[in-house]
């Protein structure tokens, strides 16, 4: 399963990221140090091997790197094996520089249903909660196979969050539907709230 990050937060401020000013630019370091600082390397045995492939100093291809911070702060092209790392880097902003974000657990069958569901309730397709993440980001960074990653401008989110929160009063939602709608509701309503704030939805591991 997926999980979906929800964020409030200015597109344009999104954007900003990949050509960041020397404030800004602090700042996104400063996440990504404490986020993705590397594990304090374990004692090595006495008689333990000197290899390459010693897994106290190798590093973890997996994790963004100084050269993936690097490339997104400059706005550059990123190599599709380093994709999945600068997207974690990316989901490391958005929770940290958002006004409120939330996770949500993800799957398409479950997802479905949901939408069905706010349909019968009388949720106008206008207003889905696909609707939210309908528009491209328009980052240098290319989303993964598969994954969400879209947004809703100011005025969609403050048309959808009334809609939704009508459907969800009317509709039969089971525990887990509850549990998926009631944090994006929360993240819709600060991003309502405020004309500067879009939403911001990608999937995440």
């Amino acid at each position: 399963m997926q999980r979906l990050i929800v964020c409030a937060i200015a597109i344009d401020d999104v954007r900003d990221f990949f050509r960041a000013d020397e404030t800004l630019g602090a700042r996104l370091r400063s996440v990504a140090a404490k986020r993705f600082a590397p594990p304090a390397p374990r004692k090595r045995r006495l008689f333990a091997p000197l290899t390459r492939h010693d897994p106290n100093v190798v590093a973890d291809p997996s994790r963004p790197d100084g050269t993936d911070l690097t490339t997104m702060l400059s706005g550059g092209f990123v190599a599709p094996e380093r994709l999945a790392p600068s997207w974690k880097l990316l989901t490391a902003w958005l929770e940290e520089l958002s006004r409120a974000s939330r996770s949500v657990v993800w799957d398409d069958a479950s997802f479905n249903t949901l939408e069905w569901e706010l349909a019968r309730a009388g949720l106008n397709s206008d207003y889905s909660l696909r609707s939210l993440a309908d528009r491209e980001l328009g980052l240098p960074l290319r989303p993964l196979q598969g994954q969400v990653a879209g947004y809703a401008k100011h005025v969609h989110v403050v048309e959808t969050y009334r809609a939704l929160r009508e459907a969800v009063a009317r509709a039969e939602l089971g525990a887990a539907d509850r549990a998926f709608m009631d944090p994006l509701l929360s993240v819709l309503k600060v991003a309502a709230s405020s004309p500067d704030l879009d939403v911001v939805i990608v999937g995440a591991e």
